[in-house]
């Protein structure tokens, strides 16, 4: 009889123990998906011209950003990477094809303005690109599909990177 109750006593301590396990388990994911968000952050405002809300809005958009295999993919998710049209032997890139979050694009434009005013680099690549197309729109946009790549760069997790 008193084997029996000690054999219930420590399976019922044994069964706490495993529950208390998975709460502190499940804790402690949830505090490395904070940590690792918060350093994702971190990381994109440290461009110039990105901000807590370009920041914060990019990495709730791109919540995962291995899943992309390259900033080609992530910039036409986005909708900023250039159509191509092919017609007869010559290629030539004209518009951009709208899709994904109007709003994270049109932060991304944004901040790419502030980038450029910010980042001796930046201002070049938008130099360089108005002198070729002479169009300002164009010029940004290029530039915001260029922030749209180091942005995912910087929030792919550092074994990724």
């Amino acid at each position: 009889h008193c084997a029996n109750a000690t054999k219930n006593c420590l399976l019922s301590e044994l069964h706490y123990l495993k529950t208390a396990q998975r709460e502190v388990d499940a804790l402690l994911r949830l505090h490395a998906r904070e940590q690792d968000e918060a350093r994702r952050i971190s990381a994109m405002r440290s461009v110039p011209g990105v901000g807590e809300v370009v920041a914060t809005a990019f990495a709730a958009e791109i919540y995962r950003p291995e899943r992309f295999s390259s900033s080609e993919e992530v910039t036409a998710y986005l909708g900023l990477a250039p159509v191509v049209r092919q017609s007869g032997g010559g290629k030539e890139k004209s518009f951009i094809r709208p899709v994904g979050q109007r709003r994270l694009r049109s932060l991304l434009v944004e901040a790419a303005w502030g980038w450029k005013q910010r980042d001796e680099w930046a201002r070049e690549f938008y130099n360089r690109i108005l002198s070729r197309h002479g169009v300002p729109q164009k010029a940004i946009t290029a530039l915001a599909r260029k922030l749209a790549a180091l942005l995912w760069k910087l929030s792919l997790p550092p074994a990724t990177a």
